[in-house]
């Protein structure tokens, strides 16, 4: 691929240093309904936890082909193509999956390691790459994401937890912006915004309002506010894509308005 299409490639990483915040649902939806929009997507499951990657159902090509193969090489160069496994859910969407050993590159300390997550998406032929992180307060991980991406999206849920994972997620990146630019490197980096998820929206309780109100405060939430529907749990379970479902129409109406604002 020509180096002037790659720049229209949006690499866009979802990131929250809390847990259990909606950031899996949001990097997967976002990434699904940019598929059903014609978009030719590569989600990366960078968490060691391998929620993305349950959800899915998916291994990969090969045993060991996962995201850490990425990280452990000197030299991945264009890996993230090879790696990518085709997605049931539509032909849009392919996947890089995850696993359990992906944290032992947490400890990893070799020069310009953070580049290999970049350097592996080089010749990749899609209009958009979603890498759903880890909730770590920076480390490898966390920098090989922003070093590979252009724009960053926030996660969180109407609580104290979504809050903090924000505000950390939110320093994190402003410390890696702020290392770069003393270094005298180009950064290009965009906050695109919060999304927050799995929200009551019927009866909002006292805390969540005054979440959403914090929230919005920063100038950097996003609406719609989308909404909870247990159908998203469930279907995570069963490795199925919400949106076929009646019951999971408003969370994908979300989802795809969200979209809109976001990706380019």
């Amino acid at each position: 691929m020509k180096e002037s299409t790659l720049h229209l490639v949006q690499k866009l990483m979802v990131y929250s240093e809390a847990g259990g915040v909606t950031k899996t649902t949001t990097a997967v939806s976002l990434a699904m309904v940019a598929a059903i929009a014609g978009k030719r997507v590569l989600l990366i499951d960078l968490d060691p936890r391998a929620a993305a990657t349950k959800w899915l159902g998916l291994e990969p090509k090969e045993p060991g082909l996962h995201v850490g193969a990425i990280l452990a090489d000197e030299n991945p160069e264009g890996w993230a193509a090879d790696l990518a496994v085709q997605v049931p859910w539509h032909e849009n969407l392919r996947f890089i999956p995850s696993d359990r050993q992906v944290s032992n590159r947490e400890a990893e300390r070799a020069e310009f390691a953070e580049l290999r997550l970049r350097d592996s998406l080089h010749g990749l032929d899609v209009d958009l790459v979603v890498i759903d992180c880890p909730n770590r307060q920076g480390g490898p991980l966390i920098l090989g994401a922003l070093s590979a991406v252009d724009s960053v999206v926030y996660a969180a849920n109407a609580t104290a937890d979504g809050v903090d994972g924000f505000y950390g997620a939110q320093q994190s990146v402003s410390r890696f912006v702020t290392a770069r630019q003393k270094m005298g490197a180009h950064v290009q980096l965009q906050e695109l915004g919060l999304i927050v998820g799995d929200a009551q929206l019927t009866v909002p309780s006292r805390v969540a309002l005054t979440v959403i109100d914090e929230l919005h405060d920063t100038g950097l939430l996003l609406r719609p506010i989308v909404p909870n529907r247990a159908i998203v749990r469930e279907m995570r379970l069963t490795h199925e894509w919400y949106g076929n479902y009646r019951k999971g129409a408003p969370v994908v109406d979300a989802y795809e308005e969200l979209a809109s604002t976001v990706l380019a």
